[in-house]
């Protein structure tokens, strides 16, 4: 862990010439089958409109959020919901409304449950690493497998150029569609910036995450970016990636000062920011919040373990 739209075009011909009585009656026909393929191209046109407005799209207000991928979210451990915890400022804290939880761990309960609440669940999963303790694992081709992750020795890069890395993580999206999550957290999604063990260019992977994207808004689910703003080229990674998204989920941009390179570009867009700072390197939320607030983020200090046991949220 780390940090086709088909267009469908209709041509019509005339004949010259003079007419006779038959030929009067053909172009009628025509007309009314232009009109009835007009309707029909006006139909789809509007089934791909409300296709696309389908999955969901958080805006920009407050969305507190608990980030918990250590277990399978326990739903009625107040720690594991976050609820009564207290802000930087030592106020009580607003109760969680966004979930961001493990895909493969949790299932269509914990997303029931929380949906239940009128909460939202977003599925963690690796897009460009994979784990071997992962359920399809043993799926990824040997040869797409690449270096190991730094600090993380269960876990290999991907050749996210590999059809078959495509087909086994469309897999996973599908999976958490199929759990009623509401959207996908895509880990290891800037994997250009890494050694992976494999030639991967920033187009590449800004061309494999838009696939990804497409998939999962046709399964109904948003998709988020998943940092992206402390190697390669960020500025322009998350321009390219930024139509593709609909929020982010972003480690340590405070402590890193990577935070311009989010902010305001994602609140100008309309899309929130989930912001994780870490105990590890942050000892008081104090430290990041005002700021984290005056950039419209939904911030909050977590452990590094993502276990539930730490959670300050800046509101």
């Amino acid at each position: 862990m780390t940090l086709f739209v088909a267009v469908a075009a209709c041509s019509s011909s005339s004949n010259s010439g003079e007419s006779g009585p038959s030929d009067a009656g053909s172009s009628a026909d025509s007309g009314t089958s232009s009109d009835a393929s007009s309707e029909a191209a006006a139909s789809d046109a509007s089934s791909a409109d409300a296709a696309k407005s389908a999955w969901w799209q958080p805006g920009t207000g407050s969305l507190p959020w608990q980030w918990e991928l250590d277990h399978a979210l326990v739903t009625s451990n107040a720690a594991d919901l976050g609820t009564g915890d207290t802000t930087a400022a030592g106020a009580a804290a607003a109760d969680p409304i966004v979930y961001d939880i493990d895909g493969f761990d949790n299932g269509n309960a914990e997303v029931a449950a929380l949906h239940s609440a009128g909460k939202k669940a977003i599925c963690y999963i690796e897009v460009g690493a994979a784990e071997n303790d992962r359920p399809d694992y043993a799926s990824f081709p040997v040869a797409a497998l690449g270096k190991g992750v730094s600090g993380y020795p269960a876990e290999k890069y991907l050749d996210i150029t590999d059809a078959a890395v495509l087909t086994i993580i469309e897999a996973r999206i599908a999976m958490c569609a199929s759990k009623g999550f509401d959207g996908i957290e895509p880990d290891i999604d800037d994997s250009y910036t890494d050694d992976t063990g494999f030639s991967i260019s920033e187009a590449s992977d800004v061309a494999y995450l838009t696939t990804l994207s497409d998939y999962a808004h046709a399964h109904g689910l948003a998709w988020g970016l998943k940092n992206g703003g402390d190697g390669g080229t960020p500025a322009k990674f998350i321009a390219d990636m930024l139509p593709h998204v609909d929020f982010a989920v972003v480690e340590e941009p405070f402590f890193l000062a990577t935070i311009g390179t989010f902010s305001p570009a994602f609140y100008d867009a309309g899309k929130p920011l989930f912001v994780a700072e870490y105990t590890n390197d942050t000892s008081s939320a104090t430290s990041f919040c005002p700021q984290a607030l005056a950039d419209h983020t939904n911030a909050a200090l977590f452990d590094v373990a993502l276990d539930a046991k730490v959670r300050t949220p800046c509101e």
